[in-house]
């Protein structure tokens, strides 16, 4: 395994808990803080001990980041590896920020992505840098107090896309110096349609509102949402998703699928087991209030890219669609008009074949 340089893009529980592992692997690892808006507890206690608590495997390690900073150039500059692991709708305001210190042949990786890496391409055009995006993020782990973050487990595997899909050999060599088990899917646009947030997070959190309202601080969406009603939309939204893989030519997996493919070895278990094992087990509290993210960001930039890709290869989306206009009205935000598209990420204008070989190249042509 080659030690490499490391940039962690925010400091949240992604950032933290990558942060603490790779420099637990020996890697080089520098933190930047984007933004005040969130973490700014976390950030403090960081810069007060130059480094962050980490709990893993029952164990507690105080581990020190080479640097931490809100300066992006020194955070940027002679790094192997950017990891973005800030909310994906930052990524628009991210991009002409960071892409000015990207170089060719280095390796980008969203932790989640939901497109973002054709967002930063606009802004790389002169370059060849590889981009990768994953489904989520390798590590399950939670910041639980101010500098410490628990890592409760490692996936078994990390399934990821690359821009261009031509480069996956190389971005996945790179990739595997910092955990094993990346595996490759077809390109980045699979890997956004695999974000387990898409189906579970808007679904549980907007039919649970009156629970969310009534008892925020007992409330528990994984553990009570997804009664057998809850499931049956569940299971609609999953089968639109799965009309538009096979459309675009691609495997038609289920979430309960990818999630098992993601989280244990043996894939002849029961799916709904490995789920309903791990939300009374080692899911999260919460959410507390209808400003969660996963109304605020996983409605318009998930739901968002869903309804555009299926409206790209004639598939209906009726309960994705009926989803973001649902939260459009919970929260009285239009969620429709904050919606990551295919034309916000520049390639509305490519028919199927062209955005395929998009994809794969990183060139746009034009087919006769």
């Amino acid at each position: 395994m080659q030690k490499l340089t490391v940039t962690l893009v925010g400091i949240g529980n992604a950032g933290c808990a990558f942060a603490g592992d790779l420099k637990l692997k020996g890697h080089t690892v520098k933190l930047l803080k984007t933004t005040t808006l969130a973490h700014m507890d976390t950030f403090e206690k960081l810069l007060e001990t130059q480094g962050i608590s980490v709990i893993k495997k029952d164990h507690e390690y105080f581990v020190k980041p080479d640097l931490i900073t809100t300066d992006y150039e020194r955070a940027l500059k002679d790094t192997d590896i950017i990891i973005i692991t800030t909310r994906t709708v930052a990524h628009e305001e991210l991009a002409p920020k960071i892409c000015p210190y990207i170089k060719d042949g280095q390796v980008i990786l969203f932790e989640p992505g939901n497109g973002g890496s054709l967002i930063f391409a606009n802004h790389t055009r002169n370059r060849e840098p590889v981009y990768a995006e994953a489904t989520n993020i390798p590590l399950d782990s939670r910041i639980i107090a101010p500098g410490k973050v628990a890592i409760r487990y490692e996936k078994a595997r990390n399934p990821i896309g690359f821009f261009p899909a031509k480069e996956k050999d190389y971005g996945l060599e790179i990739l595997r110096n910092l955990y094993g088990n990346f595996t490759p899917l077809k390109h980045v646009l699979e890997a956004a349609l695999h974000n387990p947030n898409l189906i579970i997070h808007p679904i549980g959190a907007i039919m649970s509102v009156v629970r969310i309202e009534t008892e925020p601080n007992k409330f528990w969406m994984y553990k009570e949402a997804f009664t057998p009603s809850v499931w049956n939309i569940v299971e609609k939204l999953d089968s639109e998703k799965m009309r538009i893989l096979e459309k675009m030519d691609l495997e038609p997996l289920s979430y309960l699928e990818i999630a098992r493919y993601r989280n244990v070895e043996d894939l002849t278990i029961n799916p709904k087991q490995i789920f309903d094992s791990w939300r009374f087990s080692a899911s999260p509290e919460g959410p507390y209030d209808t400003s969660t993210r996963y109304i605020t960001e996983d409605v318009p930039i998930c739901l968002g890219l869903m309804h555009s890709l299926g409206k790209k290869v004639g598939v209906k989306t009726e309960i994705c669609d009926a989803l973001i206009t649902l939260a459009s009205a919970l929260n009285r935000t239009d969620y429709w008009s904050q919606a990551r598209t295919l034309k916000t990420l520049g390639v509305e204008d490519l028919t199927l074949p062209e955005l395929n070989s998009y994809l794969l190249t990183g060139k746009k042509r034009t087919f006769k």
